[in-house]
């Protein structure tokens, strides 16, 4: 029977992978995974499974198949659900977007197999029918398990899991394309054995530079005729979506946009309706939309396991070659990508880092069992959480110090060595079943077809009212916000949306590569020809001539204005005022030793990439000595401190206060003084676990202890310099890049807006009101009397709001600075006193005054949430 229904299905016979690992799983086996992009995993571990589950005729669910992402559940669904009706199993998916009646269906009928995301998975220990379900499952499937396990996802899912094994025995297994620690993964999630698996699968990769970088990519969509076009950030997909519209019939996907366009595109690109879909990471891992003749990297993929599975998405299938193309743009995009293509050649992928001893998965599942078991004895509570890897070295003290805070927070009753629930936990564990952090959203609907597009910040749209703004690669006037984000189509310039979210980090070893390609190319300089070099180039890095022209040229300015080439083992400090020093150790390292830098110098600021760290003000000199005095065994103490009054730290104790249930999840943050709220919670858990949390996302003083140790022995050399080289005047330009593709657009947009908001003029003499657009004024003399003290306010705010003395400042404003006072007094968030210093400020053109009035109004927005 089963034979039969696999032919049905397209799988005539076995691969090498599936006849390898097949009988290790029909002897009961756990066992994980690791082989390449459609190997065929899934059929892997779903073949034996359902062999199991035709003699054993399963009631309830039977097997639990656990991915990381809903759009991954879609694609799963499809292939198992063919196989499974052919053999009469039952199947559903479960997860954030089922609807109400589908849940109560699967709650009174269970499915024998049930496809979740780790968060649902926990829900389904709450359900009365759901719950005595779980009593039946043999089989647990965890796919793409490297993207739960990096995160509080994964500290999470063990836990459950162990809950799990109150319930039932089952077989567990794991599916992964790219794991580098793969023993560590596995034994995390109490799986015994592993496989790997690489086959015959063969990459080819290209890094190149080109002059005009949408119609490159549109030419070499043209070429292969399906292509992948991957971004690291979703305002990067969307401008480039917006402009490869205008050149072939493309569409934009990310996590940002709603379910039903996601479905849509994916839907139009498996039907060839269009020829590329332009993406972040919500197409990265194995969602089915067909044949992908070429995968198109916009920039450095940033980590070489991202460039692997994303290249890896082409030719899907092990006897054909995955192509990759990396467009690449700057001196450090090149030789990052060469960097990340060597070692993915290499199969030299980055190691998954592991969440241990989270207190506030910890705070999360006490109070989850809590509510499972009514009421549990407090040391039953406390073995089940340590028998989880991330927990085995939790100390007792620790476990009831969480439980103290819980129940003095009446999250849990703490009482006669049991935990109780309350009303406030089920409140709380509702709210709180992700561990992932988020912002409030606002979904965007067209009003003209009334559909959902997708979901914006809501500190993005908070002032947007007719801005024109880009999703899904169109362009769209907002008309209304309210509930939600009204808007209508348009063809204009628009301003690209702002996602939370923050750039991939480039790791360690990346960056210390860039370094030794850097000393490498320096070093031929003095011994061969140029043209000799780049030829030399091209074929180690399979690059072209204009990414080898790029590199060579800045280390030979580089080394003719008399500079050093920093490398892996040379920091060059450069600079007066403005100081850059150059240090290719990756983002994490350069954040915490420019943190620690910036402690010594209190009105510093730093801003850092994976290969500066730059420091104003500063002198070169004094930036030496303090790193040359920082001790390495001080790293930890000094970057925790460095920390304090930060704004990262203060947006990390928000979000862990919120998985503790100390704030609500849709707290207004506008009204609490952040910095009253960290002083508070200085020496409580939700402080040590937000601290905790940086080091493990943000930082890594491990690293960073070695860095210093190496420049104490010696290992590491220094050259300092007063001026700024070439390569360090790559920050100021890509910063000025970045802003000049939008700059422009950006504040014709921003005027126009300014211009359509409606003000009140009021006559101080005469009392006179006029309501007008500040598109309409010409005169700034009251109509009536003649009078020139006269104040504009915004008409969203009354006459009455204000007191004589601040309408005679505004009026006196727009005496001396006529039309920019009115613009300035109708910015969002510009009161009296700031208009008054920035009419002050001498500019040399009007765009300069209208990007200082942006500036001040971004700042603003940022900035409200986090002050009373």
């Amino acid at each position: 029977m089963l034979i039969q229904a696999l032919r049905e299905i397209g799988i005539r016979e076995l691969n090498e992978l599936q006849r390898s690992v097949i009988p290790k799983i029909e002897r009961g086996l756990d066992i994980l995974i690791v082989a390449p992009t459609g190997s065929g995993k899934t059929e892997c571990a779903v073949i034996p499974i359902f062999k199991k589950m035709l003699d054993m005729k399963p009631e309830g669910i039977t097997l639990l198949y656990i991915t990381p992402l809903r759009a991954l559940n879609r694609d799963i669904i499809k292939r198992i659900e063919r196989l499974a009706k052919i053999l009469g199993f039952s199947v559903a998916v479960r997860h954030g977007d089922t609807s109400e009646f589908e849940r109560r269906r699967q709650s009174l009928k269970p499915p024998q197999i049930l496809i979740t995301t780790p968060e649902t998975f926990q829900l389904l220990f709450l359900g009365k029918n759901l719950r005595n379900s779980l009593k039946n499952v043999r089989f647990v499937i965890i796919d793409e398990i490297h993207e739960i396990a990096e995160s509080k996802r994964g500290t999470q899912l063990c836990v459950a899991l162990e809950r799990l094994r109150e319930l039932s025995n089952f077989q567990t297994i794991g599916l992964s394309a790219t794991i580098k620690n793969v023993r560590d993964v596995a034994e995390f999630f109490k799986i015994k054995n592993v496989f790997i698996w690489n086959g015959n699968k063969r990459y080819e990769f290209k890094v190149l530079k080109v002059e005009d970088e949408v119609k490159y990519i549109a030419e070499l969509i043209d070429r292969y005729d399906s292509a992948l076009v991957f971004t690291n950030t979703r305002q990067m997909a969307e401008a480039l979506g917006l402009k490869l519209k205008e050149l072939l019939d493309v569409e934009v996907h990310h996590s940002s946009l709603s379910k039903e366009v996601r479905i849509d595109s994916e839907r139009k690109f498996m039907n060839r309706e269009i020829r590329a879909l332009v993406c972040t990471s919500s197409m990265e891992l194995g969602i089915d939309i067909g044949h992908v003749d070429v995968v198109i990297q916009f920039n450095s993929p940033r980590e070489v396991r991202r460039l692997i599975q994303r290249v890896g998405r082409s030719g899907h299938k092990l006897d054909r070659t995955s192509i990759g193309y990396v467009i690449a743009s700057n001196f450090d995009e090149i030789l990052e990508s060469w960097a990340i293509v060597k070692r993915a050649e290499r199969n030299e992928i980055e190691e998954t880092i592991l969440y241990k001893n989270c207190l506030d998965v910890l705070a999360n599942q006490i109070i989850a069992m809590a509510l499972e078991y009514g009421e549990i004895d407090v040391r039953r509570c406390y073995e089940i959480i340590r028998r989880s890897k991330p927990f085995e070295d939790l100390d007792f003290e620790v476990f009831m110090e969480i439980c103290e805070f819980l129940n003095r927070e009446k999250l849990i009753v703490l009482r006669d060595g049991s935990i109780r629930s309350t009303k406030k936990s089920r409140v709380y564990f509702y709210n709180n079943i992700s561990m992932i952090p988020d912002e409030k959203k606002l979904e965007v609907i067209d009003i003209t077809s009334g559909k959902r597009i997708g979901y914006l910040d809501e500190s993005f749209i908070s002032c947007f009212d007719g801005q024109v703004l880009t999703i899904k690669g169109e362009l769209w006037r907002v008309v209304g916000i309210d509930k939600n984000v009204k808007v209508e189509p348009v063809k204009a310039e628009g301003v690209i949306p702002s996602w939370t979210g923050e750039e991939i980090p480039v790791p360690f070893e990346v960056s210390q590569d860039v370094g030794r390609i850097r000393k490498w190319i320096s070093s031929m300089l003095n011994v061969l020809k140029r043209e000799e070099i780049i030829e030399i180039i091209k074929k180690e890095f399979k690059t072209n001539h204009d990414a080898c022209v790029e590199v060579v040229s800045k280390i030979e300015q580089q080394v003719k204005e008399g500079f050093i080439v920093p490398t892996d083992n040379h920091i060059t400090i450069e600079g007066d005022g403005q100081v850059v020093i150059n240090c290719c150790f990756g983002h994490k390292v350069n954040e915490t030793l420019g943190r620690i830098i910036a402690l010594f110098l209190p009105k510093a600021q730093i801003e850092v990439d994976p290969y500066r760290i730059k420091i104003c003000p500063a002198n070169a000199c004094e930036i030496e000595r303090i790193l040359r005095s920082i001790r390495p065994e001080f790293v930890e103490y000094l970057a925790e401190k460095s920390l304090i009054d930060t704004r990262l730290l203060q947006w990390k104790i928000i979000n862990v206060a919120k998985r503790f249930g100390y704030l609500r999840k849709d707290v207004d943050l506008s009204r609490i003084n952040i910095k009253n709220l960290v002083l508070k919670l200085k020496n409580t858990p939700i402080y040590h676990e937000a601290v905790n949390e940086i080091f493990h996302d943000n930082m890594n003083a491990r690293l960073t202890r070695e860095i210093l140790e190496r420049i104490w022995n010696g290992e590491i050399r220094i050259s300092v310099f007063n001026d700024l080289s070439p390569i360090s005047r790559i920050f100021q330009f890509k910063v000025r890049d970045l802003i000049a593709r939008r700059d422009k657009t950006v504040l014709d947009a921003f005027k126009k807006r300014l211009e359509e908001e409606e003000c009140i003029l009021y006559c101080l003499n005469c009392g006179s009101k006029i309501r007008t657009k500040i598109k309409f004024i010409r005169n700034l003399e009251c109509i009536r009397c003649g009078s020139r003290l006269v104040a504009c306010i915004n008409a969203r705010r009354r006459i009455e709001e204000f007191d004589k003395k601040d309408l005679f400042r505004i009026a006196n404003l727009v005496m001396c600075y006529g039309l920019k006072a009115v613009y300035a007094m109708n910015t969002y968030g510009i009161g009296i006193n700031t208009a008054a210093k920035i009419l002050s400020k001498p500019f040399k053109d009007d765009d300069e005054f209208f990007r200082k009035l942006l500036e001040t109004e971004k700042n603003f927005i940022r900035t409200r949430r986090f002050w009373s």
